[in-house]
């Protein structure tokens, strides 16, 4: 199951993404991301987790790319990915995309871990 959250108070984005089964999937999962990106103020932070996320085939990189895209317009300062400890390697796809638009995501491997490394990065600023 992929889910979007926002929690207005921290100014954080939350994206889970699990197994894609196709094209409509991932841009029902797009349109979520844009929805929310309107209830955040500019510098906010975003958790992504993909530790249920597998690999797609490449044609649905562009959707990925598309909500990248989306968060760094709509003002995301800070993100972190979650990724399985050992296994998949679908973290790779967002961190390829993600260079190729300019920044860089640390991954950890649990949501405590992960709202920890944000909650240190928002306060060094």
């Amino acid at each position: 199951m992929h889910e979007v959250k926002v929690d207005t108070e921290k100014n954080r984005i939350y994206l889970m993404f699990a197994k894609i089964e196709g094209e409509e999937e991932m841009q029902v999962m797009l349109d979520k991301v844009i929805e929310a990106c309107g209830q955040l103020k500019s510098g906010f932070s975003c958790l992504t987790d993909l530790r249920k996320y597998d690999p797609v085939d490449g044609i649905f990189e562009k959707y990925i790319k598309r909500a990248q895209e989306t968060l760094i317009k709509a003002g995301m300062k800070r993100v972190v990915r979650i990724r399985r400890p050992m296994g998949s390697m679908g973290h790779y796809q967002f961190d390829n995309i993600s260079y190729e638009l300019g920044y860089h995501a640390p991954n950890v491997t649990s949501m405590e871990e992960g709202e920890a490394l944000l909650d240190r990065m928002e306060k060094h600023e």
